[in-house]
């Protein structure tokens, strides 16, 4: 496999690891929303930690992606 192939490669499983948190990022705020009256205190603080640990990955795997892309391009 050429070092291209390894970075797109690379590429795909973290958008499609950023696919995920999107989508469990969703699911909490549905939870939320569908919840918002009988919701208790350790509920709300394991989605606020949930969303926050969330938002971390997802900073995380842009920061991975743009520093992949920007290998990619050097390569072309």
């Amino acid at each position: 496999m050429s070092k291209k192939e390894e970075i797109k490669v690379k590429i795909d499983i973290v958008k499609t690891a950023m696919f995920a948190l999107l989508t469990a990022l969703f699911g909490i705020f549905a939870f939320v929303v569908v919840n918002i009256r009988t919701i208790d205190a350790f509920q709300m603080g394991a989605c606020a930690v949930g969303v926050a640990l969330i938002v971390i990955f997802f900073w995380i795997a842009i920061h991975y992606l743009l520093k992949n892309l920007k290998k990619l391009r050097k390569l072309k």
